[in-house]
């Protein structure tokens, strides 16, 4: 197997398990949320204005995120590329900043935590896209893989770690553990920005 075909099979088992986790982190947890027997079915369907959106955004912005670590597309179709960069930046722009704004009516510290998750996936992804206006290709891609590690956050904060408890932590407890996964997901974003040889497996020059 040459080097190539090395990197290519990582990136399509990364992206093939983060989707598999996405799904299970939406079926086992954000579904039965919306049960009418749920506790929090209530407030949810009051927000229902600012929660579909705010689905819709950040799940087109997690699909769409792969695409743009793709080489083949930026040197394929330049065009669509930043097509499709442009959707993503649109899209953690509504997902974000209709968080906050759901968050707002939760107890606790809970509001604050999503806020400063919303602040940092928006300023990450705004500084992405003037990096590369500016044609800074370098800092563009570092930029846009903490971006999308804040969109991560959606998927690895619903997720049944095993953690005894996680499942069942109130909502002041929740706030500090978003802000814990917040703090795990640029870890990573840095590591795999840094790893040697990350630009060829998942960030791809």
């Amino acid at each position: 197997m040459t080097t190539n075909m090395r990197y290519g099979f990582s990136r399509a088992a990364l992206w093939g398990g983060f989707a598999a986790l996405t799904v299970l982190a939406i079926v086992h947890v954000s579904l039965p949320m919306l049960r009418s027997d749920n506790p929090m079915h209530a407030l949810l369907y009051a927000q229902r204005w600012l929660l579909v959106p705010h689905i819709a955004a950040g799940a087109t912005a997690l699909g769409l995120g792969p695409l743009q670590f793709s080489r083949r597309l930026r040197a394929g179709s330049p065009a669509r590329h930043r097509f499709i960069g442009k959707v993503y930046v649109l899209c953690c722009l509504v997902a974000a900043m209709y968080a906050a704004l759901l968050a707002r009516h939760y107890p606790a510290f809970f509001p604050y935590s999503v806020s400063v998750n919303a602040f940092l996936w928006i300023t990450f992804t705004v500084t992405a896209f003037v990096a590369a206006r500016r044609r800074r290709i370098d800092r563009h891609r570092r930029w846009m893989a903490r971006s999308y590690a804040m969109a991560t956050t959606f998927v690895i904060a619903r997720l049944p770690l095993p953690i005894p408890g996680y499942d069942h932590l109130s909502l002041a407890a929740s706030s500090y553990a978003l802000l814990v996964i917040t703090l795990f997901a640029l870890l990573i974003a840095e590591l795999v920005v840094d790893w040697p040889g990350a630009s060829g497996s998942v960030i791809a020059r």
